[in-house]
């Protein structure tokens, strides 16, 4: 597979930080890239707010909407506080 030369201009802190970080799994820097690249294009790296993957918000968002609906139909607890959700688990 041939190879295209990118330049990437970042700080020079962060860049020591990562080749430290790659000498120890045994990468070089452009390994480190390589390896983040083919992770954002796999859909396992997200960029925004959260790095939790869209799928697995997707099955909190289900799992949420679902215990609303059982909370409206007065099948499940709703509290105030964690205190009262802890005290309740451990029955104080």
């Amino acid at each position: 597979m041939s190879k295209i030369p990118t330049t990437i201009r970042l700080d020079d802190h962060l860049r020591k930080k990562v080749l430290r970080e790659a000498r120890k799994a045994g990468l070089n820097f452009s390994g480190v890239v390589h390896l983040l690249l083919c992770a954002f294009v796999q859909g396992t790296v997200q960029v925004g707010v959260t790095q939790y993957p869209k799928g697995y918000l997707d099955t909190l968002g289900r799992e949420a909407d679902s215990l609303r609906h059982l909370h409206r139909k007065g099948k499940t607890k709703r509290y105030t506080s964690s205190k009262g959700l802890f005290d309740d688990i451990l029955k104080r």
